[in-house]
């Protein structure tokens, strides 16, 4: 993505994102393997390739596209609601 064409725009206790319809299209098409695949994986404890590939995809649409960022410098992050941003009384401490 090298145009960012998400905007997220906080206000007092709540965020306002718009994205492309493309893209909320995406995350729900996603969503819905991401959905598939859990029930399945209750069922026989496995996954299909594709399926983890779908789940990959819904991981960096919702990444890139709900304004979160990275907790910390790894690789391996995880992401949160950047802290400038977050209203005092849903921070969590140590997060």
């Amino acid at each position: 993505m090298n145009k960012k064409v998400v905007n997220v725009k906080y206000k007092k206790d709540k965020a306002v994102i718009t994205m492309p319809f493309d893209n909320y299209v995406k995350i729900c098409r996603y969503l819905n393997v991401f959905n598939e695949a859990m029930n399945d994986f209750g069922e026989t404890l496995d996954f299909r390739l594709s399926e983890l590939q779908a789940m990959d995809y819904l991981r960096w649409y919702i990444i890139n596209n709900l304004g979160f960022e990275k907790a910390n410098k790894t690789y391996y992050s995880d992401y949160k609601v950047p802290d400038k941003q977050l209203p005092v009384k849903y921070k969590v401490e140590g997060k």
